[in-house]
């Protein structure tokens, strides 16, 4: 699958406003699900790490996201140059990615039209494009103990790249897998106290080991994404 664009008209959260509300109180759940009930759109620098894809290998991906469902995915070399891209906009494309590769490879294969859940596009992550982002994260919570699959505990007052942060655990209460992955037996996830949104997961098996890592940096809120942005 692909990588994404950062428009520079997004509004940037910068550190300053980490300073001036670092004495605010720890928010709750609930919170959370209110404040990302209001954004309509989002960018953000998206790096994870997923066990069971390449043994964890680090990837870094420009995000951008408007609702209800436009994604925009790109994925970032070494040296910061986009080395693939994948956009999916629900209702257009016949519910397809479409999904384009960098150089040589890419220009013989042209432009991808893949469903979601295609082999070819899950090869950089087991969870499908309509599923990428920091409200997926909050509707896999949220079912999650709806269903009775999960309790939470928290908020524990934490920082998070100098910023304050409030930290939740979600542990398994079934044999289910907690957030839509196998093996999934406990889940913690940073909120930004200022942003009132979730920027870093961490989900661990039985044993304590990580097998997903998800971080948001450089979250810009209510971005001015034009259509174009969803096209390749």
């Amino acid at each position: 699958m692909a990588r994404a664009i950062l428009p520079a008209t997004a509004l940037l959260v910068t550190s300053v406003v980490a300073v001036v509300h670092a004495s605010a109180e720890p928010i709750e759940w609930t919170d959370v699900v209110d404040r990302y009930a209001s954004v309509r759109s989002y960018t953000a620098l998206y790096e994870k790490k997923e066990q069971a894809i390449s043994n964890g290998e680090p990837q870094r991906i420009r995000l951008s996201f408007r609702k209800p469902l436009d994604v925009r995915m790109e994925w970032l070399d070494d040296r910061d140059e986009v080395d693939q891209i994948a956009v999916y906009r629900q209702g257009f494309n016949d519910g397809k990615l479409l999904a384009r590769r960098r150089g040589m490879l890419g220009s013989m294969l042209g432009t991808l039209r893949l469903d979601p859940h295609d082999r070819r596009a899950l090869e950089d992550s087991r969870h499908p494009i309509t599923e990428v982002g920091i409200g997926a994260v909050i509707e896999r919570a949220a079912k999650a103990r709806a269903e009775g699959r999960a309790t939470i505990r928290g908020p524990v007052d934490d920082t998070l790249d100098g910023r304050p942060a409030d930290r939740f655990e979600f542990d398994a209460t079934s044999d289910s897998a907690l957030f839509g992955v196998p093996g999934a037996r406990r889940a913690l996830v940073w909120v930004d106290r200022d942003l009132r949104l979730p920027v870093k997961v961490e989900l661990f098996d039985e044993k304590g080991s990580v097998l997903e890592r998800h971080r948001f940096r450089d979250l810009r809120l209510d971005a001015d994404l034009s259509d174009q942005v969803f096209t390749i």
